[in-house]
């Protein structure tokens, strides 16, 4: 049974807690937060018996073998060496960090203490990312020649905390759900990165951080794909993800209107797929399987500052208007643990 302590009560942490609630080898033991009725609400909704005030007090729990780092950008990094160094095994909200430094001191961490370190990046466990991507693995579309990947969403400035309308602070439309594009787009797409071309700026709020982006992206295999980021003020949603291929296409959305579609014979139809119990039920039902079998997680430490290093590339490339190489685009980044890998949800 994998013992989880959750740290930060956020909107995201009930997510975590009800796809927990749907597992059998996953239990909550103990939340922390500094509000004591975030504390009480989530300990009484979810029959968690412990609550703590602060990660440090949390870390100390002996029964506690993992932990879910679900709070502001900024605290990443600290909380997930932290957590490391305690000798729990880490799942840690996207964006990674706010420096490819602490993505490298998180992965570090990870190893130095022998835990497994798991970044959340959801669009890679969503049942119609998954169903995409089963039909793109089968090979029955033939090679593929090139995709789009959207996240076109209501920004909701008046709701949103301020930390996420700053760049300071690792806020801004980019690292909050660019993450998610960008990682769909080079899970699809079957490749690392190689480099970047990007225009992103701030359009549609007054704000300290960026609120649109629209990314060229060069991977290893020679072919490149498109990520488009908007938190618009007032408009229509699309979470959609094209792929072209040279037999047909798939194309698919796995929030607001979840669907996968095949395109052959110059028309679109719907493809079939499973929905869990929750939407984060195969992300932890994946990192829990790492654990127990000990074997490397779906979206390891590694697979997570990849995915940095496309962002900051592009906010780089933004701002002196060229296309940047990335630090690793002239070789492959490897796989460090050294352990088996999963059959399912695998990085590339």
């Amino acid at each position: 049974m994998v013992k989880v302590g959750i740290i930060g009560l956020g909107g995201i942490a009930r997510k975590h807690c009800e796809a927990i609630a749907t597992l059998d080898n996953v239990e909550i033991v103990a939340v922390a937060d500094l509000f004591e009725e975030k504390r009480s609400e989530f300990m009484s909704k979810y029959k968690i018996s412990r609550g703590y005030k602060t990660h440090t007090e949390l870390l100390a729990d002996r029964e506690i073998d993992t932990v879910a780092v679900v709070l502001g950008h900024q605290l990443h990094h600290q909380l997930t060496v932290d957590a490391c160094r305690a000798g729990k095994n880490v799942l840690v909200e996207k964006p990674m960090a706010l420096s490819l430094e602490q993505c490298d001191n998180m992965i570090a961490a990870a190893a130095e203490h022998d835990v497994k370190l798991m970044v959340g990046h959801t669009q890679h466990f969503t049942p119609p990312a998954l169903k995409a991507k089963e039909i793109l693995d089968s090979g029955e579309l033939g090679p593929l020649v090139t995709a789009v990947s959207y996240m076109s969403k209501n920004w909701g400035y008046d709701g949103r905390r301020p930390q996420y309308r700053s760049r300071y602070h690792g806020g801004g439309m980019w690292l909050t759900n660019g993450c998610h594009v960008v990682d769909r787009l080079m899970w699809v797409m079957g490749s690392q990165a190689v480099s970047v071309s990007a225009s992103i700026g701030t359009r549609c709020h007054y704000q300290a951080a960026d609120d649109s982006a629209t990314a060229f992206i060069r991977c290893k295999n020679g072919l490149a794909g498109v990520a488009v980021s908007v938190g618009y003020k007032d408009g229509g949603p699309n979470h959609s993800c094209e792929v072209i291929c040279a037999n047909g296409g798939v194309r698919f959305s796995a929030s607001g209107e979840q669907y996968v579609q095949i395109g052959k014979d110059n028309k679109w139809q719907d493809a079939p797929f499973e929905k869990p119990p929750s939407d984060f039920f195969y992300e932890w039902g994946s990192f829990a399987e790492a654990i127990e079998k000990n074997i490397e997680p779906p979206c390891p430490g590694e697979w997570g500052r990849q995915v940095m290093e496309v962002l900051f590339a592009a906010e780089e490339s933004a701002i002196t208007g060229v296309e940047v190489p990335l630090e690793y685009g002239a070789r492959w980044v490897n796989q460090t643990s050294g352990s088996s890998v999963t059959t399912r949800h695998g990085w590339i």
